[in-house]
């Protein structure tokens, strides 16, 4: 790692990779990659603002909306990645890595203590259930932004003849339809530079590992003709087509399933797209891991793979395949632009929540003793104004957070359930691919140490 490097990381943590399990990438063979979100940025609010707005027309001409739906409006801050929706009672819920339900959203507004409680007595839901759908991917926040919206519409007089269910299904079947039926890439591929952010650095990058002898392939369930239009766009250049910096190229993977056997895949012709002039018969449509291991040289730990998507990429390679897996989580980087110049006053917190326990135990302590009345009355008086400092801190670091589900990685002082799945299921996660470029070929990615409250208190006193 260079000085500059180093000095970057320092100064921008949104730069950084973050190490679950050790991970040694000279022990990598091959590193693959995820096409959407992953080599490829969207623009998310041009995009998912897209996909908001064509699933709403699609439902007033597929399915018979009427036209007031219309009256929703995109927001960006309506669903984050992590979020469950209630098919049978119309809710976005958000869980704590425990299982608690912690926060419910129903049409606009957001369900109090007493309201949870009577509709999910447990505070717990068994999610295996189909009553429920889990927001995994990036792709799937127009859905609860729409679903939200409507719901609201239908709670304040809107007529409709649909269960919260079937509203939730109809949408999900639209948004389907305009993947499958071309028209969403249409509108994509027709303006690209609108819907995609360009990353200077993501070429070096890929020419850095390939000169390191790391072999380079893209894993991506989009069409060929999408991924060859989308890749060229962002890494096509007068010097070479963009297919030269992968040593294998597979389009239309059909993944989770590319990770059980299927068979090998189907050669595309060199050549047979204008966008892949330079074919070298390397690209492929289909197949299975078990035939991309065996044309790339590599298998099981020894392949690195990054990608987005906490099923279909993370936990389906690490689980069947046995491959190491990168998640790209570029909320990582929106929440580091936002929290680390209150860095300050998030540690302030910190220690205010630990002193506040000490004083709670000292009064509880003291008041089942029947202890000195003035010393009672003096430990109130000091959990009253550190409960109010911290409810000022508390609200100071809320007000750059998403206003209605604050951050996607934790709640209160537990991790959230996506936070948690980030931990168990990825070796390594980063913001974007390119953040490698900042880290030697040969890096050693070492996890930090698992500490235990006791091994806590020992070290700090806290």
């Amino acid at each position: 790692m260079t000085a500059t490097s180093l000095e970057r990381l320092r100064s921008d943590p949104g730069r950084r990779v973050h190490t679950n399990r050790n991970l040694r990438l000279a022990a990598i063979g091959a590193i693959g990659f995820d096409m959407d979100h992953t080599l490829a940025i969207y623009n998310t609010d041009n995009f998912n603002r897209l996909c908001f707005e064509l699933a709403s027309e699609r439902l007033i001409a597929d399915r018979g909306y009427p036209v007031d739906i219309r009256r929703v409006r995109w927001d960006p801050h309506a669903a984050i990645r992590g979020l469950v929706v209630d098919k049978r009672l119309g809710n976005l819920l958000k869980i704590d890595a425990h299982g608690h339900l912690t926060r419910v959203r129903h049409g606009g507004r957001f369900l109090d203590k007493e309201e949870r409680r009577r509709n999910y007595p447990r505070g717990r839901i068994r999610i295996g259930s189909d009553r429920y759908r889990v927001f995994d991917t990036l792709f799937d926040l127009p859905e609860g932004c729409l679903y939200a919206g409507i719901v609201d519409l239908m709670e304040s007089g809107l007529q409709l003849d649909v269960s919260w269910r079937t509203l939730f299904d109809d949408i999900r079947e639209v948004v389907d339809t305009l993947h499958a039926d071309g028209t969403l890439k249409t509108r994509i591929v027709a303006d690209l530079d609108r819907y995609f952010l360009k990353d200077p650095e993501l070429v070096a990058t890929l020419h850095r590992q390939r000169e390191a002898g790391h072999r380079l392939f893209l894993l991506t369930n989009s069409e060929v003709d999408y991924t060859a239009a989308v890749m060229d766009h962002l890494i096509g250049g007068p010097t070479g087509s963009w297919e030269d910096l992968f040593d294998l190229v597979v389009c239309f993977a059909c993944k989770p399933g590319f990770f059980v056997a299927r068979g090998p895949g189907e050669p595309v012709p060199p050549g047979s797209l204008p966008l892949m002039p330079n074919g070298r018969g390397h690209c492929y449509t289909g197949g299975d891991a078990f035939f991309l291991e065996k044309t790339l040289g590599f298998g099981g730990d020894e392949i690195l793979y990054f990608g987005d998507h906490t099923y279909g990429d993370i936990l389906r390679s690490k689980k069947s395949v046995g491959w190491r897996t990168a998640m790209i989580v570029p909320e990582v980087a929106q929440e580091a632009e936002v929290l680390w110049p209150l860095r300050t006053e998030r540690r302030e917190l910190a220690d205010l929540e630990q002193g506040l326990e000490d004083l709670v135990l000292a009064r509880d302590h003291l008041a089942g003793t029947q202890g000195d009345p003035g010393e009672l009355a003096r430990l109130e008086k000091s959990i009253a104004e550190a409960l109010g400092h911290r409810a000022r801190l508390q609200r100071l670091v809320r007000g750059v957070l998403n206003p209605h589900w604050e951050s996607v990685f934790r709640e209160g002082r537990a991790a959230s359930r996506f936070g948690r799945q980030i931990m168990e299921f990825s070796c390594i996660y980063t913001a974007r691919v390119s953040n490698l470029v900042n880290y030697a070929t040969d890096t050693f990615f070492a996890r930090p140490p698992e500490i235990l409250p006791h091994e806590r208190w020992l070290q700090t006193g806290r």
